[in-house]
């Protein structure tokens, strides 16, 4: 029987080529595009479950509250915290800490016996106990004891052959910084990075007992300031995060009271986030690790998959049931010799299951060849093993299936209740109410486009106001030169003068942040008269005289900083003003103190700068301190040339003539600011492309329905034109019911539209306004695209010999 229903799928399939091509190639390439998503979506779970009990793991974070709000939410927290925990709490079962040294210093790491020293991302120092908590695969040492002793470090595989080459790394040494803070490491182990997906995704690992600033954690004892550690504890089995969450609060107020009120803080919590969701439920938290996804970003791309697949199953819906008629005597006949409904329900949806199944099948190869390109929009790095992986293979079934069913069951439902006798005798077979139907089908079609097109204006707007948005600075020209190490930075003032002699480059300064990166530095400030317990956080950059010329941010009152200036005398943003309430005609006469422990130092500013955006548009200038800075970790190169090949060329050979053994590591500033909105951008261009293939998919129904509804007239058309009818009227009567229905759906769609975007928008502090005409266009785009792909069949139409059409009457 299943043989047979086989058969006569086939055969129908066969028959009618153009509606099974079209049909064949929406289901294809709606079948693709869930496919890519789902591809990239399930990369992006599963970080950090291959850790050992990994559901007994928490990160510790921290809130911090100033004047009843919410002012400071970061993925880390005070030293001491994570240990302190694991002595009050005995559900506790180990307790650990880790923190990037990249955000405070950009050390080299060479082997001990080589020349080439290089800056390596993602370096650690944790404590010994860290591979107690977290699990590695090891291929060189044991992992239970490689932190334990002081100058010890574990390496990545890929850095180990860095470095090593494919000699054996385990027992060798390292040097670790340069100079006179250079310091000789031992390789206590090597481990697998490859293994696991985690938010931690360690290059190296220095044993925080190392001396330097792993000791300065480990004796740092307040439980206020430094929210700079990431604190992680391992509960014992059955225990209960919530509980140990609940008594937090009392454990803070008992340990660190004094220093919350020292550090004038209203309020410190702490919460429990299990490191399963870090990945993914880490929204508008600071300060994480590695670059975290977004879950809501994820639902985003599963729902723009739904709809594209959902299109795709209209398309069939409403070629299946337009051309029922065509089936009307083949339905009579086998009704007549005993068919019942439910056998000719089963052979209509085998149909429709057999063709989306083969369009699964056709999808596979087609995403392996687009994988490249895949990547490339969602700066993922997927492989055909992922495409074969059994949970991909299981959902591809269930797809094929469920959208099989979704597609053929009304078609099936509709055909198989046709009367016989109305099918034989050539009578109307389709009641009205399923041609509304189908209208209203392709009325949520283009619902679903012009929502798309909708979000794609308003998406690539963000994101370009982000790009032309005055920033309070010249990104253009502008290059950042990593400096490093201690003996390049005492020969800042040399290189200044040195690289000031290569044609092509106008300034140069210095500073301990470059444009984009996250400023982590800050101090509590009080106005005179005031107390530490009422101080304001307010972030700190150190630079060099000249720094705002380099990047031309104007000063609004008073001057730049001399060589002769000290570490007492400031410059501060306009925004510290306000938070202050200084005026500006007062600001040179003003001073802000700060205060640690038993010492008060007081600042004078000597001058106001524009307020600048030194981190994200989607935060607010914060309130910001500009001083003195003897060692930076950067130095800024204002360039005008039309050949940057020759003048980096120039500016590496001189760096190489003035600093021994230190890579010349270079970027555009303006490449770096660009990258701190690379979601934005991926999100507009993935909605692009897939906007683009939700509208082809509508096309090609449309394109389909309207040749159906061509042949179904011809006869009509023919008369028309033997009466006089023009051209221009019979593409008309074939095209405005169609019209009409765009019209509606963008009714539908326009409030849809903005209230999702809105939504999306509220996520930036700057943002655009979302403008009526963005709707215009959008439905004005969807009309054009209808009257394109209408227009082109009815003109076919209108212009046939009408002879053909009737000489059978």
């Amino acid at each position: 029987m299943f043989k047979q229903y086989l058969k006569i799928a086939w055969r129908n399939l066969l028959k009618s080529k153009q509606q099974t091509s079209i049909n064949l190639l929406g289901l294809t390439v709606g079948t693709v595009s869930c496919l890519a998503i789902l591809l990239y979506v399930f990369s992006q779970f599963g970080y950090d479950e291959h850790h050992e009990n990994a559901e007994n793991i928490f990160r510790v974070e921290t809130v911090i509250e100033r004047d009843g709000k919410e002012g400071f939410d970061t993925a880390a927290a005070s030293p001491p915290i994570a240990f302190a925990i694991k002595e009050d709490f005995p559900e506790v079962e180990e307790a650990t800490r880790a923190f990037l040294t990249d955000v405070f210093f950009s050390n080299l790491i060479s082997a001990a016996d080589s020349k080439d020293a290089y800056y390596e991302p993602r370096v650690y120092m944790a404590d010994s106990t860290f591979f107690k908590v977290f699990t590695y695969k090891f291929v060189e040492g044991t992992q239970n004891t490689a932190l334990d002793e002081p100058f010890s470090l574990v390496l990545s595989s890929t850095l180990a052959k860095k470095l090593f080459g494919n000699q054996e790394a385990l027992g060798k040494a390292v040097t670790w910084g340069s100079g006179e803070d250079a310091q000789t490491l031992t390789v206590k182990g090597v481990f697998d990075e490859s293994f696991g997906k985690s938010h931690l995704n360690p290059n190296y690992i220095v044993s925080m007992s190392t001396p330097g600033i792993g000791t300065f954690v480990q004796r740092f004892k307040s439980f206020a300031t430094n929210n700079f550690v990431y604190s992680y504890v391992k509960l014992k089995p059955n225990s209960s995060a919530e509980g140990l969450q609940s008594k937090l609060p009392g454990f803070l107020q008992e340990r660190g009271a004094d220093d919350l009120k020292d550090a004038g803080m209203d309020r410190k919590i702490l919460s429990l986030q299990n490191i399963t969701k870090i990945h993914l439920y880490s929204e508008g938290r600071k300060n994480q690790i590695h670059e975290v996804s977004n879950i809501k970003y994820l639902y985003f791309l599963l729902t723009l998959a739904f709809f594209i697949q959902l299109v795709a199953c209209i398309n069939f819906i409403n070629l299946s049931t337009a051309r029922a008629s065509k089936r009307a005597k083949e339905i009579g006949v086998r009704k007549v010799v005993g068919a019942g409904a439910n056998s000719l329900m089963r052979q209509f949806l085998g149909e429709s299951m057999l063709l989306s199944l083969f369009a699964v099948l056709i999808s596979i190869p087609i995403t392996i060849l687009l994988l490249p390109m895949v990547n490339e929009l969602t700066n993922a790095s997927l492989g055909y093993e992922d495409l074969l992986n059994w949970r991909i293979g299981t959902i591809l079934i269930i797809l094929g299936l469920i959208t099989g069913f979704v597609s053929g069951i009304y078609p099936a439902i509709i055909l198989s209740n046709i009367k016989p006798i109305n099918a034989l005798k050539s009578a109307t077979i389709l009641q009205s109410g399923n041609g509304t139907f189908r209208k209203a089908l392709v009325v949520f079609q283009f619902v679903v486009s012009i929502s798309l097109v909708a979000t794609v204006i308003i998406v690539t707007q963000q994101f370009r106001f982000t790009q032309s948005k005055d920033l309070g600075f010249e990104q253009e020209n502008l290059l950042a030169l990593r400096i490093g190490t201690a003996e390049a930075s005492s020969k800042f003032e040399s290189l200044k003068k040195s690289f000031l002699n290569i044609p092509g480059v106008l300034n140069i300064s210095s500073g301990n942040y470059a444009p984009s990166e996250v400023v982590l530095n800050d101090n509590g400030l009080y106005l005179p008269g005031g107390n530490r317990e009422n101080n304001t956080i307010v972030k700190r950059q150190g630079v060099s005289e000249g720094y705002f010329e380099t990047m031309n941010i104007p000063l609004v009152v008073g001057r730049d900083f001399t060589p002769a200036d000290t570490t007492d005398q400031i410059i501060v943003n306009q925004a510290t003003l306000r938070t202050f309430n200084i005026k500006e005609e007062d600001a040179l006469s003003a001073r802000l103190i700060q205060s640690f422990g038993n010492e008060t130092d007081e600042m004078r500013i000597i001058g106001v700068v524009k307020d600048y955006h030194f981190a994200s548009l989607k935060n607010e200038i914060a309130p910001l301190f500009l001083q003195k800075v003897n060692q930076p970790n950067w130095l800024f190169i204002k360039t005008q040339t039309t050949d940057y090949q020759q003048l980096l060329t120039s500016l590496e050979q001189q760096w190489k003539a003035t600093v021994n053994n230190v890579p010349f590591d270079y970027r555009f500033v303006d490449k770096e600011v660009e990258k701190l909105y690379d979601e934005e951008k991926r999100l507009g261009e993935i909605s692009i492309v897939f906007t683009i293939l939700a509208i082809l998919i509508s096309c090609l129904g449309l394109f389909g329905l309207v040749s159906f509804v061509a042949e179904q007239k011809k006869k009509e058309i023919g008369i028309r034109k033997v009466l006089g009818a023009s051209i221009g009227s019979v593409v008309q009567l074939l095209t405005k019911d169609f019209i009409k229905l765009v019209i509606i759906a963008l009714v539908i769609a326009t409030p849809i539209a903005y209230y999702f975007m809105q939504r999306w928008l509220e996520d930036f502090t700057y943002r655009i306004d979302i403008q009526w005409w963005v709707f215009a266009l959008a439905g004005s785009f969807a009309v054009l695209i209808t009257f394109l792909t209408v227009g082109f069949q009815s003109l076919k139409s209108a212009v046939a010999n009408p002879v053909k059409s009737l000489r059978t009457e």
